[in-house]
């Protein structure tokens, strides 16, 4: 007789694969069957933090994220076994003498009242997951008899990542299929912060500015990518936080470029799915556009005539224009007078009110 029932916990994880409101109760149910303290589901691949748990690992997991355990997680050296044996162990991972002088183990593991671990791997490939089983002390170890229970769960639950992956997809592509018929740019990553799918949209913007570079996205100016690579970090490994404060990136020809990262309730709420986060960017020019447009056939404005316009209309004063175009105040000036002239307006409160029905509002 199986120390568990492998039916039952393949069936529950099944049901969260097509459902992810299941997936705690999924988890609980998994505890329960192997007579743990709690469950917790971990990506071995990819920077993110504890992606779901049992209520009885909520302590545990904010200590884990809050104080930087992530980092200093002695478990991952038993990656190897794990990946091979489709199960692992604390003596996979360092032997007991080393264990007792670890802060990993002394520290956070001790402080948590938490002990006998069993990670059962879920998934192969680039799609691996850790199926985090905890005990207690007074729970004692995990038998032989039980880590080969486990194995054997481990080698039935890899159509479980193929079908999140599928259908997380499958909803992912609808999403960026919705922005660009908004005429929205935007683009998915992974939980490595990779690109997976980037609309028709998002490959337009793809270029000197913006570029995808190794798989990631990436900004030319050094300190833009920066700020972009920081708010995809912090939005991957926030427990709470769906947005992040937009980027806005200083576009060689002047223009901006705004990132919004964001993670979007029902699109990656389940723990396996392919992608973690959206990215949705809009460019300033393009957001003027329509309105250039406009003006350039109604009054035979020039490009740079209509911009200035476009600024004003939209609330812009002079100076600022002048900054973000890298232009002297002169120059602007001049384009101003021009502006004056086409419309048969002389003063700049006046061209605003004319052109509050043509230009577009943001």
């Amino acid at each position: 007789m199986e120390p568990f029932d492998l039916h039952r916990l393949s069936r529950v994880l099944a049901a969260a694969a097509i459902e992810p409101s299941l997936w705690t109760e999924a988890l609980q149910t998994a505890a329960e069957c192997t007579g743990s303290y709690g469950a917790v589901l971990l990506p071995v691949i990819g920077a993110l933090p504890i992606v779901a748990a049992t209520p009885s690992m909520d302590r545990s997991a904010n200590v884990y994220v809050r104080d930087g355990w992530q980092s200093r997680d002695e478990r991952y050296r038993g990656k190897a076994a794990f990946l091979a044996n489709g199960v692992a162990t604390d003596n996979d991972c360092m032997p007991l003498d080393a264990r007792k002088r670890s802060p990993f183990y002394q520290e956070f593991l001790r402080n948590c009242n938490l002990s006998g671990w069993a990670g059962v791997r879920i998934g192969r490939g680039d799609l691996v997951w850790n199926l985090s089983l905890q005990r207690t002390p007074d729970q004692g170890s995990y038998s032989a008899r039980e880590l080969q229970a486990l194995s054997e769960l481990s080698n039935r639950l890899d159509s479980v990542v193929q079908t999140c992956a599928a259908l997380g997809l499958a909803k992912g592509e609808s999403a960026l299929s919705a922005f660009d018929f908004s005429e929205r740019a935007a683009l998915l990553l992974d939980r490595s912060g990779h690109v997976v799918r980037v609309n028709p949209a998002a490959e337009r913007l793809i270029g000197v500015d913006l570029q995808i570079s190794a798989g990631r996205i990436r900004c030319q100016d050094p300190k833009s990518n920066e700020l972009l690579q920081n708010a995809i970090r912090a939005l991957f490994w926030s427990l709470e936080a769906f947005t992040i404060a937009p980027i806005v990136l200083q576009k060689i020809s002047g223009g901006r470029l705004v990132i919004y990262p964001m993670r979007l309730t029902g699109l990656t709420d389940s723990p396996l799915s392919l992608f973690h986060a959206i990215l949705v960017i809009s460019d300033t020019d393009l957001m003027q556009s329509a309105g250039m447009m406009t003006l350039r056939e109604a009054f035979e404005l020039t490009a740079a005539e209509s911009r200035l316009a476009v600024a004003l209309a939209s609330g812009k004063d002079l100076e600022n224009f002048a900054a973000e175009r890298g232009l002297s105040k002169q120059t602007l000036r001049n384009q101003l007078k021009s502006v004056f002239m086409k419309t048969g307006t002389n003063r700049q409160a006046q061209l605003v009110m004319m052109l509050s029905n043509l230009v577009p509002k943001k």
